[in-house]
């Protein structure tokens, strides 16, 4: 009965123990934890160009080994081995693909960018570069909410940012890609394939062409919102949207999120 007796009174000391601490020191704070960083290749294709095929394929295999999700391809189409659309031709070349052909200095395609370190390189260098970005701990980290009007085809994407470490400052660029074009390729036997498909192809930059600037405080987070629209021929179930923050030290993030769910 004594140790019972004993036994209870210990309880009813921790409880109240318990009790006499204050609020504010009842909880730790814990930062952010770092999450893995995923990759972007840019890749500066073209219709007509004969070894483009190639770098697709490079891409496909490292997709494959980390994750489409992981490694996020962007094909830009541009330059003069790039087709315009036209009446008789589905054409993937854009200003806007021209625009950054000639901001980077494009000589010769393939050719691409991996998280914009380093200046351009080819297919052959991108398995060895994309390694070595995955090690890296992302500085931010971005979520995507996308919502869609079926009858006007408009849209509206949110991204929030976090920022996993001090302060930070860049920009954030959504860009709206699609996959599963069938359209003219030339073949490195250096036939036309009319039966091609051509994937995370770059359609638009959603919030200006080179996206809108950020600066967030350690452990912030910041909201940005932006409205777009899709273009006749373009199929809602196969866009997706690319974002990724970048700053003078490369893209230190990138994301993708389909417009619809699969």
């Amino acid at each position: 009965m004594n140790k019972l007796l004993s036994f209870i009174a210990c309880i009813l000391i921790m409880l109240s123990s318990c009790s006499n601490i204050d609020e504010n020191d009842r909880f730790i704070y814990v930062p952010p934890v770092a999450v893995g960083r995923c990759v972007l290749i840019e890749d500066f294709t073209g219709q007509t160009c004969l070894n483009c095929p190639r770098a697709a394929e490079t891409i496909e295999k490292l997709q494959e080994q980390y994750g489409a999700d992981t490694v996020i391809a962007v094909a830009i189409h541009s330059g003069p081995l790039a087709l315009k659309p036209t009446a008789s031709v589905i054409g993937l070349r854009t200003d806007l693909g021209d625009l950054y052909y000639g901001y980077w200095k494009v000589e010769s395609q393939p050719s691409g960018l991996v998280n914009r370190k380093g200046g351009l390189t080819n297919d052959s260098q991108w398995a060895s570069l994309v390694y070595n970005e995955i090690q890296q701990k992302a500085t931010v980290d971005i979520k995507l909410a996308i919502s869609n009007d079926t009858i006007t085809h408009q849209s509206h994407v949110k991204a929030t940012i976090n920022n996993l470490g001090e302060s930070f400052s860049g920009k954030l660029q959504l860009w709206l890609v699609e996959d599963d074009i069938k359209a003219l390729q030339r073949m490195p036997d250096g036939k036309f394939n009319k039966e091609y498909i051509h994937n995370h192809v770059l359609r638009k930059a959603i919030n200006g062409d080179w996206g809108e600037e950020i600066a967030l405080g350690k452990d912030a987070t910041a909201d940005k919102e932006a409205d777009f629209q899709l273009e006749n021929g373009w199929k809602v179930k196969n866009m997706s949207i690319v974002a990724f923050v970048y700053n003078d030290n490369g893209v230190q993030q990138v994301t993708r999120k389909k417009l619809v769910n699969p």
